[in-house]
């Protein structure tokens, strides 16, 4: 059991956490505040029904991270390409209507900004695995590690075209959905290089809307993670869209391994509170095996920071 604590702080605990930690959804909701949180993002591993009977009245919701309600597991959706950068036009209707039903639950929440993942280019490769394996080795200034790189670059802009040309297509219907029910859509940088955006595809996603319609969403990890192997500067993410930045997901990382309560790695967590505006929510995005005591130390490290307040 957590025993509540004091202070609370200006800031969400992702259902990330508490997925694997409690039998019952609900007891993740109760325990977020007992660890100092003010809200909760609810994140893509959280089933429909997990949601039946849950008494909103416990936990205040920051944001929704699609797919969720996953009627369709985000692993599932990436396997199967249903996607809204899917070229395929039944797919990609697909990976809309699993997005349609986050802003429905946005809706039904009052929430006001669901995170959106923008799909992947779909290319059976092993060059990542054998860049993440080589860095791990310490050989990420080899020649064999630059010769992979190159090629992984080469081969993502060979591709790029039908996959942007998708999401963009997809992303103007999604504003127009989550138009009528005055949610904003947030896109995420993310983990994987064929994963889209890159920083410069980011630009383009975000001349479809103004700030009210259409932001960014700074996942720390992701960036971190991408500038170690050497892909996108994680200071580049920041100078060009901070001033569209919705949401941030915060953890830490150790070499290419995210995910890690604040404090456990090597993210310097002073420099990004300069970028971070008041009104943009923060979540503290961790997997299950961070402890208790971990978080709390943590959020003592993100109030030293700058990044979070205490209220």
């Amino acid at each position: 059991m957590i025993a509540p604590i004091e202070p609370m702080y200006d800031a969400s605990l992702s259902s990330m956490w508490g997925i694997k930690n409690f039998a019952a959804f609900g007891d993740f909701l109760l325990a977020a505040p007992r660890l100092g949180f003010a809200k909760v993002e609810l994140n893509h591993q959280v089933r429909l029904e997990m949601l039946s009977g849950v008494d909103w009245k416990c936990c205040q919701v920051s944001s929704i991270h699609e797919p969720c309600p996953a009627v369709i597991s985000a692993n599932e959706l990436k396997k199967r390409d249903l996607l809204i950068s899917s070229p395929d036009e039944e797919r990609r209707r697909e990976g809309i209507n699993s997005i349609k039903r986050s802003i429905d639950l946005a809706n039904e929440l009052d929430i006001g900004t669901v995170v959106v993942h923008c799909g992947q280019i779909q290319r059976d490769t092993t060059i990542e695995p054998q860049l993440r394996s080589l860095f791990e080795t310490g050989q990420a200034g080899s020649v064999q590690y630059q010769e992979l790189k190159n090629q992984f670059a080469d081969l993502r802009a060979s591709l790029a075209g039908a996959y942007l040309e998708a999401v963009e297509k997809s992303l103007v219907e999604l504003l127009d959905y989550a138009g009528r029910f005055n949610v904003r859509l947030g896109i995420e940088n993310r983990f994987h290089y064929l994963d889209i955006p890159t920083v410069d595809e980011m630009a383009g996603i975000l001349d479809l809307a103004g700030p009210e319609r259409l932001g960014f969403i700074y996942d720390v990890g992701h960036a971190h993670v991408q500038d170690r192997l050497g892909f996108s500067p994680q200071q580049a993410w920041l100078d060009r869209f901070a001033g569209r930045i919705l949401g941030v997901h915060i953890h830490d990382v150790i070499g290419i391994q995210d995910h890690l309560a604040p404090g456990l790695g090597e993210v310097d967590f002073r420099k990004l509170a300069g970028y971070i505006s008041p009104d943009a929510f923060r979540t503290v995005e961790i997997k299950f095996f961070n402890t208790p005591e971990q978080i709390n130390a943590g959020m003592k490290i993100l109030v030293e920071a700058g990044i979070v307040n205490l209220i």
